[in-house]
């Protein structure tokens, strides 16, 4: 009987370096893709964002801004960060984004909860 060495292959996921977004007051929830890594990033004001990164040293971010009034956040395309998925982004880019998502105003429905709540006598 011979005994061969085992096969060691790591992800390429596993040799980029963790994203990180130190400008933000919030930190985002990760997720190890087969492909790269998922930020999803909720903040206070209603709104979230998704960012992707592929694996390797080199690659783009993609961003979308996410309605996070839901129970299971959603893609949002009516706020004047982004209309759309946006893909090709550098880091600084992907960070603008997520800047400007986090101090958009307060997302429609959490406004409207929020004065629900005033109203309320506890």
């Amino acid at each position: 009987m011979t005994l061969h060495p085992p096969e060691f292959t790591l992800h390429p996921a596993l040799l980029t370096p963790e994203t990180s977004f130190p400008q933000l007051l919030h930190a985002p929830q990760r997720h190890t893709l087969p492909e790269g890594e998922l930020l999803v990033f909720r903040f206070m004001n209603g709104y979230g964002a998704a960012v992707t990164r592929p694996a390797g040293p080199d690659s783009a971010f993609e961003f979308c801004v996410l309605d996070c009034t839901l129970p299971d956040p959603q893609p949002c395309f009516d706020t004047p960060v982004a209309g759309a998925f946006l893909n090709s982004l550098t880091h600084a880019g992907a960070q603008g984004l997520l800047m400007l998502t986090e101090r958009l105003p307060t997302h429609p429905r959490r406004a409207a909860a929020n004065r629900a709540l005033q109203d309320e006598v506890f």
